[in-house]
């Protein structure tokens, strides 16, 4: 071989091996973000279920309609944040 022909031989084996470096790298990252994400994710469902559960709890012991209401609207819009969360974790479980 010439050495104009090793030369690019030895190019293209560099950018090869530089492609193939920022790439994984690249993958991990996302890899990374996802799985913070995820832990994030699951912080917050955690937490959802524990304002659910208060809301409950406090209900039991409200004392008067407008404190009955509130719980009510606690309850309510807790749970939902919380079903809305699993549907969520759910989702990017399966991506």
């Amino acid at each position: 071989m010439t050495n104009e022909a090793l030369e690019k031989q030895k190019l293209d084996v560099l950018n090869f091996i530089k492609r193939i470096g920022t790439t994984k790298p690249e993958k991990s990252a996302d890899v990374l973000q996802k799985d913070k994400e995820l832990e994030e994710l699951k912080e917050s469902i955690l937490d959802a279920y524990r304002e659910w559960q208060n809301a409950l709890s406090n209900f039991e012991s409200a004392e008067g309609k407008e404190m009955v209401d509130y719980y009510t609207y606690r309850i309510k819009a807790s749970q939902i944040r919380y079903d809305y969360l699993l549907k969520k974790a759910k989702e990017a479980m399966n991506q």
